[in-house]
């Protein structure tokens, strides 16, 4: 009796087995795919959602970078301008200490340093046509 009972419970099992094999491959019921429907659409929904903060953020962090770029632009800009208005000036002193030096003996260069003030030593050199010097 034992061989017997040991041989119907196989007989269940595979049954089972069967049963469960056929109800993995067959179409679920109506309910079931309603359920599943509700399922997958809370999953998208999810997933929209996700992507949405995503885009946000990346939306949020690209205007973070491109204001830096732009205030790092902003200010090599403004470098450059004061490293241009740097060099000129730094070359109008070259010119007037050589315009001083080049004179013919030391009382005519102290002469025309104390004399002539920095500004109107400046508007000479920048008369290209020679109008603030020549009398008439």
């Amino acid at each position: 009796m034992a061989g017997r009972e040991s041989l119907s419970s196989v007989c269940v099992k595979m049954c089972l087995q069967q049963r469960a094999h056929h109800e993995a491959y067959s179409e679920p019921s109506k309910e079931a795919q309603s359920w599943m429907a509700v399922a997958r659409q809370r999953v998208c929904t999810h997933l929209n959602k996700q992507k949405s903060r995503q885009v946000c953020k990346l939306t949020a962090t690209a205007e973070r970078q491109n204001q830096l770029t732009a205030q790092l632009k902003a200010a090599e800009a403004r470098n450059r301008v004061r490293q241009l208005r740097q060099h000129y000036q730094n070359l109008k002193e070259q010119e007037i200490n050589l315009m001083i030096s080049c004179q013919s003996n030391a009382q005519r260069a102290v002469r025309l340093e104390h004399l002539l003030p920095r500004r109107r030593v400046e508007e000479i050199l920048e008369d290209e046509k020679g109008l603030s010097i020549s009398r008439r």
